[in-house]
């Protein structure tokens, strides 16, 4: 008869199970095919545990089962991983599943004795803690290292789940004795590593003498952690420094590429402050390094390499000689390509430029279109560093003929970076770059690089006005980049060759000023207004020069070198990013621990305590912004031009999304006095746009500006300027109190969105607990503060009713549990509210629970 539902299947699976554990355990077990059929039906158990269905009711036939197979050590431990689950799954057999592990803790084979206590300190059921604190001490004292080496990880366990319970019964006392007096290597790395987490570890003289002096008894992995602790040791003088660089010189030449990192970093760490001793060190280093690069496992080769380019950018000369080694080979895969280019593009200097142009030059032909494209970037990138070496550029104008399309597209793209560079290249490049056709070129980059090219250097090209009407003739199908491109190429070229461009300008205008996308629509205003304003001011904002780029935009800011070098031998080196970009600063294992019981479990100021990474974010782009700001020029009392350059100096209203692209901001050389023509010029641009002053005045109106006629202030000079474009001052966000919520709600109903979530049934308690206000600071990490809870000692079903700094309202119910806790999220807001990060945000906090 076929089984229905999901608790009728769970019920044969249960049954099927069991039968197969009772066939087993009659069966003789010492036969090997036997003890192969217990682990292919241990292994089938926790298969249906994967898939969320209860094997509790099982726990006694797989008990009896592995009582006649003690000493199969594979099956033991198949047996723990199910009383593990089981015991957090169904408390009325927890206490079943300790005394079990309570018996193997006391088996006379210590790899069972270490297993049993490495599961009883992974139980994680506060009513067991307390025997599993007395296993715990009871495997501090035993007299196998294999078991002391679990019961050292049991401590932190036990800190994790009860800390204060930790404290009382002196476990970390226990810890700290064992780091001085056990004579186990790697039971003393495991107290370094539990003493660290915890923010307990004190590193003195005598502790380094003593890793230091046993250095080789270590492990691989405790080796590295022995090292990271070391180069965090200040020696207090120069001849102890030198003791320990001497000692640890043999991780440079170790088999073990993370020892070889870790003692790098070391190296470097130790003689930051001497840099005379460091550029010998540098040359240690560095061969130690090029060993790991060239050796045959990639993923090794590409962490060595990603940490060799960290230290080359700030040692580029102790690379430089050596550029040959970072050629990629055949059988490289991809990525590791990639970070070899990047790798030459940091160790040029004037003596190997023109070799690296040469050999990146040959990577155009490869397969991989990214790969390629990133060696045109490395070219430029070398264009730009190194400008007094002849015929790089040269290598840039051959792309521009190849075969591939994908090629001459990158190339006009960084082209068009170069020019910016050096101008005066203008003349030997711009005729070929004009060559290119624009119909080849498919991305909104490309295109942008080529109008940009005919706008800039224009006056260079006879047909470049005509180049640029026949974009403007396609401008409503235009992507918004390449539209805005033409928005600030077309008014450039129009000041030096007025007569040609008034067609295209007049078009343009009138195209840009009915374009959907805000952002178009703002800049072709501003500039319609601006010429109306006053042709000459407009001149002179508009053609303001651009300034000199020294360097490709895609590297980093000092600062963010600066961090990844410290972090280095870190995942930060991998991701190019700090540490604190990556890694959320509100869950972390390590809490800072007092000796007098007064420590905080959160963290603190001892040594694991995390570094606020707000701040450091904050200083960084405090830093940013203020060199960003220095570039824009104050507004100048009573004059209108200084305003208006201010203005234009930062994207349009709705741009912030990122960096600026070359369109974005670009200025316009100053060009020779329109000589009194400038009043005719824009009356037959208005005539060819099909506009008058009074559509120009009724554009004008309808953003809410003065519309005034061409010469003419505009009334209120600045402030009707801000108005005409669309900008004011934001409406602050009503504030809503726990009496106006239901109010408020009903206002904003019609924009309400809404969510379940379903959690386990363990939650409601967690929820429940210390009147609901653990709850509330759970959800305040989404950015919404708690109007409304239930009352202390309130079940469900459960109302939260929450509220944003930004007048975004939410409500939270817990329905009553069945077989999970139903959770219905609600939010509304005013016009313009991001609903949906809000809801996710929500959504994403209640399932961390």
């Amino acid at each position: 008869m076929a089984r229905g539902g999901r608790s009728g299947r769970a019920r044969g699976e249960v049954a099927e199970i069991c039968k197969a554990l009772d066939h087993l355990t009659s069966m003789n077990g010492a036969k090997p095919e036997v003890i192969q059929m217990k682990r292919d039906c241990f292994q089938k158990l926790l298969r249906y545990m994967t898939q969320g269905i209860d094997m509790s009711a099982a726990f006694v036939p797989v008990t009896k089962c592995v009582a006649l197979s003690k000493s199969d050590l594979p099956l033991k431990k198949m047996q723990y991983l199910y009383l593990r689950t089981t015991a957090r799954q169904n408390s009325s057999v927890a206490l079943l599943v300790v005394q079990t592990l309570l018996n193997d803790c006391k088996d006379l084979d210590p790899t069972i004795r270490g297993a049993a206590l490495r599961s009883m300190a992974s139980l994680r059921v506060p009513e067991l803690m307390d025997t599993v604190f007395m296993a715990v001490e009871a495997g501090l004292r035993d007299p196998h290292h294999y078991v002391r080496e679990a019961a050292v990880m049991g401590v932190l366990k036990c800190w994790h789940a009860d800390a204060a319970g930790c404290r009382l019964r002196g476990l970390l006392g226990e810890v700290e004795r064992a780091l001085t007096a056990d004579g186990d290597a790697q039971v003393v790395a495991n107290c370094l590593y539990v003493m660290q987490q915890v923010g307990a570890l004190k590193v003195t003289r005598d502790l380094v003498v003593s890793l230091l002096n046993h250095i080789h008894s270590f492990s691989d992995w405790a080796q590295c952690f022995v090292l990271d602790i070391v180069g965090d040791y200040s020696p207090a003088s120069e001849e102890e420094r030198f003791d320990i660089l001497e000692v640890l010189d043999f991780g440079l030449s170790h088999t073990n590429s993370a020892v070889v990192m870790a003692t790098v970093k070391l190296f470097l760490n130790h003689t930051a402050a001497f840099p005379d001793q460091q550029s010998q060190v540098l040359g240690r280093v560095r061969d130690a390094l090029l060993t790991l690069v060239s050796g045959r496992e990639h993923e090794v080769v590409y962490a060595a390499l990603s940490n060799t380019l960290v230290l080359a950018k700030r040692h580029p000369d102790a690379f430089a000689p050596l550029f040959t080694d970072f050629y990629c080979r055949y059988q490289d895969p991809s990525y590791l390509k990639a970070l070899k280019i990047d790798m030459l593009v940091a160790v040029t200097d004037a003596s190997n430029a023109y070799d690296i142009a040469e050999e990146l030059s040959q990577y155009i032909r490869d397969v991989d279109e990214q790969l390629a494209r990133q060696a045109i970037r490395a070219v430029a990138a070398i264009a730009l560093k190194v400008p007094e070496v002849n015929g790089i550029l040269d290598r840039l104008l051959l792309f521009l003929g190849y075969e591939k399309d994908y090629v001459t597209a990158e190339t006009l793209v960084q082209m068009a970076v170069v020019l910016r560079r050096y101008p005066d290249a203008a003349e030997a490049c711009v005729d070929s770059i004009v060559e290119v056709n624009p119909e080849t070129l498919a991305g909104p980059e490309e295109r942008a690089a080529y109008i940009w090219v005919l706008g800039e250097h224009g006056q260079r090209v006879q047909s470049a006005p005509y180049l640029l009407e026949a974009l403007v003739e396609g401008f409503a199908d235009e992507p918004a980049k390449v539209r805005l491109a033409l928005l600030a190429a077309v008014p450039r070229l129009f000041f030096r060759r007025a007569p040609e461009c008034r067609g295209a300008l007049g078009a343009l205008l009138a195209a840009g000023a009915a374009d959907a996308d805000v952002e178009v629509r703002d800049r072709a205003l501003f500039a319609l207004r601006l010429l109306r304003h006053d042709v000459h001011a407009a001149q002179e904002v508009l053609g303001a020069p651009l300034p000199l780029i020294s360097r490709p935009g895609e590297e980093q800011a000092a600062e963010v070198e600066d961090r990844i070098f410290d972090e280095m031998n870190t995942l930060s080196v991998l991701y190019r990013a700090p540490a604190y970009t990556f890694i959320d600063p509100t869950i972390t294992s390590v809490g800072a621990y007092d000796t007098d019981g007064e420590g905080s479990e959160e963290g603190g100021a001892g040594q694991g305590a995390p570094t606020d990474p707000t701040g450091m974010l904050l200083d960084v782009d405090t830093r940013s912004e203020a060199s960003a700001g220095t570039a824009a020029p104050s507004p100048t009392p009573g004059s209108s031009v200084p305003d208006l350059l201010s203005l234009s100096s930062g994207p349009a209203a709705g741009a912030g999304r990122g960096p600026p692209d070359l369109h974005v901001g670009i200025g316009f050389p100053p060009a020779p006095a329109l000589a009194g023509a400038g009043l005719d010029l824009l009356g037959d641009l208005e005539a060819v746009a099909g506009s008058s002053p009074a559509p120009a005045q009724h554009l004008g109106a309808s953003l809410g500006g003065s519309g005034a006629g061409a010469g003419q202030p505009m009334d209120g000079g600045i402030a009707d300027l801000l108005g005409g474009l669309g900008f004011g001052d934001p409406t602050p966000a009503r504030p809503v109190t726990a009496e106006t919520f239901a109010a408020r709600w009903a206002e904003l109903a019609h924009s309400a969105r809404s969510a379940q979530v379903d959690l386990p049934l363990g939650v409601l308690p967690a929820v429940q607990a210390n009147a609901f206000r653990d709850f509330a600071d759970h959800i305040g990490q989404a950015g919404f503060q708690t109007l409304a809870r239930p009352a202390a000692g309130a079940g469900p079903p459960l109302a939260f009713q929450l509220a944003t700094g930004a007048g975004v309202l939410a409500r939270v119910a817990l329905a009553a549990p069945t077989t999970s806790v139903r959770v219905v999220l609600e939010v509304a807001g005013p016009p313009g509210s991001n609903l949906q990060d809000a809801l996710e945000g929500l959504q994403n906090l209640l399932l961390c629970l």
